[in-house]
């Protein structure tokens, strides 16, 4: 199992993507390449699962473009993409066994490590976080330390950890220098005003 999931990762499967820490101590995956096995050369595919972090989305297009293109085959894999939702922690279907892997932003896995979750972080594909907190030019926010003052709305479910460190980063107090507005995964709250500033994802909501 060890080898399969090394191949699933350089296949291209996992974004930002979670294993068990107990099951990647075997020295034989690190000395194998993931080309040494095609799905030619292998009698049974290795099924495998792969938590969303969402609902189907542009953000996982490559995921299911390579399970249409045959590219988890040929490295001897059986791939099911399970869709995620508004109660779906993908972190936890991980670490309950639930799943193989799954896909969560960087916060929210640490978040869970701390909590006991016995998780590793076995790929980094984005550059950058793809959260964003976004507001009207006539609103004056430039840098976080123009929170100060104003309504700043975060999804929460972890959402939130980015928030609060550029809260802190900027020297303001959460609990006193910002009012935390929790919003809907929607723009409406910053399209009425109802808070200064948004969260939004670099692929959907700003995009």
């Amino acid at each position: 199992m060890n080898k399969q999931r090394v191949r699933l990762a350089t296949a291209g499967i996992v974004a930002l993507a979670l294993i068990g820490a107990a099951c990647g101590s075997d020295d034989d995956s690190s000395s194998e390449s993931p080309g040494d096995s095609t799905a030619g050369a292998c009698e049974t595919p290795e099924p495998v699962s792969l938590q969303l972090q969402w609902f189907t989305q542009a953000q996982f297009a490559g995921y299911y473009a390579a399970k249409d293109k045959g590219f988890y085959e040929d490295m001897c894999l059986d791939v099911t993409i399970v869709e995620g939702g508004v109660e779906i922690v993908p972190q936890t279907q991980l670490a309950n066994g639930d799943v193989d892997f799954a896909l969560a932003w960087v916060p929210k896995a640490l978040a869970s490590r701390e909590a006991g979750a016995d998780i590793t972080n076995i790929a980094q594909i984005y550059q950058r976080s793809g959260t964003l907190q976004v507001s009207f030019a006539d609103a004056g926010i430039t840098t976080p330390e123009d929170f100060a003052g104003k309504n700043i709305g975060n999804w929460g479910f972890g959402n939130e950890y980015e928030v609060f460190a550029a809260i802190g980063e900027a020297g303001l107090d959460p609990a006193t220098d910002v009012s935390l507005v929790g919003q809907q995964f929607d723009m409406v709250a910053l399209l009425d005003g109802s808070i200064d500033a948004a969260e939004a994802m670099t692929y959907n909501e700003y995009a």
